[in-house]
């Protein structure tokens, strides 16, 4: 994507749903793109497919620029991307077997080549002996793997996931995930996308991730990289503090530290307090293992007769990022 832009009308009020959204992503990875209701996901969604034209910008996918494409090219086009919707929007009337193989049936893929690839996509979701059945026989999990099925049709370079979970308990959420990431291993060329405004879903599958607000891109980066900044957005999204009591002056400062890799591991509060010479305590924390990499974000209490500056340095001197807590709330409402 580079300088997607999508402009509405209301009346004679201009809405701007999309403000220069740039973002490339490579082959075999799988990037978040996060974002509350109104961030624009919706709009990116309907923008990346060209279900809507975007007001200004390119899509590209392996160099070709499907905002170029018209009528017959832009149908070619579009089928490069894979969409997956957040219900699986499957025809009720047709069997398991002929929802999948719909796409490839108005492409013009003979029967027999037809079964053939639909036969293997069934098998590619585990869903190889349900080619017989309808929708209303299966479960929302198995309708959302046939939904990933249809989406594999025709060989897609990219597959596109709008909100894949939200309709499912977290069990089944955890089974779609681990699928889409037996997806991505099994083409290792494949670029998967999930919009979503699910945590979990980011934290479990994926590589890189990007915050949508108000029709821009906030951050973006790989996984490790975003978390590992106290003063990000997306850090305390996936790395957030969970609440605590509340802590006045009299009884200390709060700092707040995060540590990465071997660091998250160590006792950089004991060590701390050896250093200073009194007693550092954990108020809150919460501990990530994000993208292979372990995350340590915690909370802690220096006690009034020693420095909190100090402790701040020797935390920083132990490799972890260390800063005032009221320093952070003060970057977050500014």
């Amino acid at each position: 994507m580079k300088d997607l832009t999508k402009v509405y009308f209301q009346g004679k009020r201009e809405v701007r749903a999309l403000d220069g959204v740039s973002l490339s992503v490579p082959s075999g990875s799988i990037h978040g793109i996060i974002g509350h209701s109104g961030a624009g996901k919706s709009t990116l969604v309907r923008c990346l497919t060209l279900l809507d034209r975007p007001t200004s910008g390119t899509v590209e996918i392996n160099g070709v620029d499907l905002t170029a494409a018209r009528s017959d090219a832009l149908r070619t086009a579009r089928r490069r991307i894979g969409l997956v919707f957040q219900q699986a929007n499957l025809f009720d009337s047709r069997t398991i077997a002929d929802n999948v193989g719909y796409p490839l049936e108005i492409t013009g893929v003979p029967p027999t080549d037809r079964e053939a690839k639909v036969a293997e996509l069934l098998r590619l979701v585990g869903l190889g002996d349900s080619g017989k059945a309808y929708p209303a026989q299966l479960s929302g999990g198995m309708r959302q793997r046939v939904g990933i099925a249809r989406a594999l049709a025709t060989d897609p370079d990219v597959l596109l996931f709008d909100e894949p979970t939200s309709a499912l308990d977290p069990r089944t959420t955890d089974e779609i995930l681990d699928l889409i990431v037996q997806l991505r291993n099994h083409r290792s060329d494949l670029v998967v996308l999930v919009i979503t405004h699910e945590m979990h879903v980011v934290k479990k599958i994926c590589d890189s991730v990007s915050l949508l607000d108000g029709g821009r891109v906030l951050e973006s980066g790989p996984l490790t990289e975003v978390v590992n900044r106290l003063d990000g957005r997306l850090s305390k999204a996936l790395l957030g503090i969970p609440p605590h009591e509340s802590i006045d002056d009299s009884r200390g400062t709060l700092v707040d530290v995060l540590s990465a890799g071997e660091r998250a591991n160590q006792p950089v509060v004991a060590m701390a307090s050896r250093a200073i010479g009194a007693e550092i305590a954990i108020i809150a924390g919460s501990v990530e293992h994000l993208a292979g990499t372990t995350f340590s974000h915690l909370r802690l209490l220096v006690p009034p007769e020693a420095d909190p500056q100090a402790a701040i340095a020797e935390l920083r001197r132990l490799g972890a990022d260390a800063r005032l807590t009221s320093e952070l709330t003060e970057e977050a409402a500014a």
